[in-house]
């Protein structure tokens, strides 16, 4: 009987997986102090050039998990950070794409009633960044492609 439904949970819980049922669209933060704001920023390079991290700042906050130092082509990171005890945080992520191109700006501000990503974009070359925040204050995702 016991074995019976481990094999059923397996089977839910690979049901719900492959239907990404549960899954948070950009990351999933700790909240230390209720209402802090935290950030989880989904960012992809959609390019055939390694992105180089080329600095950023967890804003009024502290990284959790900081930015990758390369973010190869066609992968993935979530970066999040938290600002225990602020009002509000923004945070920058900065990487060159490639050894000698151009600078991708990924930027999330989280303040109440104005959660964007109006910084983010590149300084040159032909690519481009497709932002959306997924949710709001104080806990806010945002998803970033780089093309």
């Amino acid at each position: 009987m016991r074995t019976a439904a481990v094999v059923a949970g397996l089977g839910i819980a690979g049901t719900l997986a492959a239907a990404g049922v549960g899954a948070a669209h950009a990351g999933t933060l700790p909240v230390n102090h209720p209402g802090e704001p935290t950030v989880a920023m989904t960012i992809t390079n959609h390019t055939d050039h390694t992105e180089f991290y080329a600095g950023g700042t967890p804003g009024s906050g502290q990284w959790i998990n900081a930015p990758q130092f390369a973010l190869a082509p066609g992968a993935s990171e979530v970066v999040t950070a938290s600002a225990p005890n602020a009002a509000s945080e923004t945070v920058f992520v900065n990487y060159q794409v490639g050894a000698f191109g151009p600078r991708a700006i990924y930027e999330l501000e989280n303040v109440r009633g104005d959660v964007n990503t109006n910084m983010t974009g590149t300084t040159g070359g032909h690519y481009f960044v497709n932002a959306s925040v997924a949710s709001g204050f104080p806990n806010a995702n945002a998803v970033y492609d780089l093309w």
